[in-house]
């Protein structure tokens, strides 16, 4: 059966990634930040550990890691300041939901390419708010978290473009009731964690392997960079 490895793996999306695609037979290892509870994760994968704000765990995790992996899916991602301008955001802030967001997902990438099987999938968890052309909503207030996803984007599109024989798929989710997506309860999801998790789920079968790159949501359905 398939084989992933899911960097960021101890909550939400992430967890339920790893619920159902055990349930369907794969083999999964799931990372989680030291420190963090995983015993949700542990029944349905085995467990690394990685910060991919740190440079410094990256060996770290290579070094916890056995075999090849079919597809790994950077999941992990940050919200942000809820005031999310980038008129009021010190850059402590930026830097922090960029290099969360989108730096340190692909810098780790880099890092495993070497522990894809021929032909692999490299999947990352964008957004549908990380699209350029879509961005024609005013007042959201969601400056930062933008621009991480379109850069996260960009970067996976340049890492396609050096790589043509992989497999790259940029997803969104969908607004989906994780602690993230409905900011700790404040707000309502559309779709619950059960329906995005089983649509990327089928969108991981249908196109990993295929060696395309692609930005698509929890349905299938292209969108637009």
């Amino acid at each position: 059966m398939p084989s992933i490895l899911i960097v960021g793996a101890e909550r939400g999306l992430g967890l339920g990634l790893a619920e159902a695609l055990n349930s369907d037979g794969w083999n999964v290892i799931g990372t989680a930040r030291g420190g963090a509870d995983t015993i949700a994760l542990e029944k349905v994968a085995r467990v690394a550990h990685v910060d991919v704000t740190r440079a410094d765990q990256i060996d770290l995790l290579r070094d916890e890691l056995e075999g090849s992996f079919d597809v790994i899916f950077l999941v992990v991602g940050i919200f942000g300041p809820l005031h999310n301008s980038v008129v009021e955001a010190t850059d402590a802030e930026f830097a922090e939901i960029m290099l969360t967001n989108c730096f340190g997902p692909i810098r780790l990438a880099h890092r495993l390419l070497d522990r894809l099987k021929p032909h692999g999938t490299i999947a990352v968890m964008s957004s549908h708010r990380g699209s350029i052309a879509l961005n024609t909503e005013p007042g959201l207030k969601l400056d930062l978290y933008r621009a991480s996803k379109a850069g996260l984007n960009m970067l996976s599109r340049t890492l396609h473009a050096d790589h043509p024989d992989l497999t790259v798929l940029s997803i969104h989710p969908g607004w989906a009731a994780t602690a993230m997506g409905t900011l700790d309860g404040t707000v309502e999801a559309e779709i619950s964690v059960e329906e995005s998790v089983n649509g990327m789920v089928e969108v991981l079968k249908t196109h990993m392997g295929t060696r395309e790159n692609l930005y698509l949501d929890w349905q299938g359905r292209s969108l637009p960079w």
